[in-house]
């Protein structure tokens, strides 16, 4: 009972968090998979697609992660976990990352873990720390991809 309900409620809060961010950037939802096999727990996922690319929100129970990735448009709706095209992409991919000092990178994770107290939270910060923030660069690259 515990599984199939945190299932629901992670979809009900994908579709409550982050879906309308989604949809002011022109994605609709194509598919939702709430039974993933991870080989034992089961973890979920929601597909959208876009005029010229896909996204992906996904929980894996079995990682204990909470994540998205973007795709084009001819990538398989297949879990990210588990992508065996290599279409998808996290969509921090396509960015630098700062070259920070160990304490530095320590101290920003400390003040990021409050972000991860619940699956809200979770979600909030995927939407604005990482859809929101690397979507122009993501997007870009996945588009350029495609055209070469």
């Amino acid at each position: 009972m515990g599984e199939g309900l945190m299932v629901d409620d992670f979809l009900q809060q994908v579709h409550t968090i982050v879906e309308p961010f989604l949809s002011d950037l022109g994605f609709a939802v194509e598919k939702v998979d709430s039974d993933v096999d991870e080989d034992g727990p089961k973890g979920s996922v929601v597909y959208y697609r876009g005029q010229d690319c896909k996204i992906q929100i996904y929980h894996s129970s079995r990682e204990g992660e909470i994540n998205a990735m973007i795709a084009p448009l001819d990538a398989p709706n297949e879990y990210g976990l588990y992508d065996r095209s290599g279409k998808w992409y996290y969509f921090n991919d396509f960015t630098e990352m700062p070259d920070l000092p160990l304490e530095e990178l320590v101290r920003k994770l400390r003040e990021e873990r409050t972000n991860f107290d619940t699956t809200p939270k979770r979600l909030e910060w995927l939407k604005r720390e990482r859809i929101a923030r690397y979507f122009d660069s993501a997007h870009a690259a996945i588009i350029a991809d495609g055209e070469s």
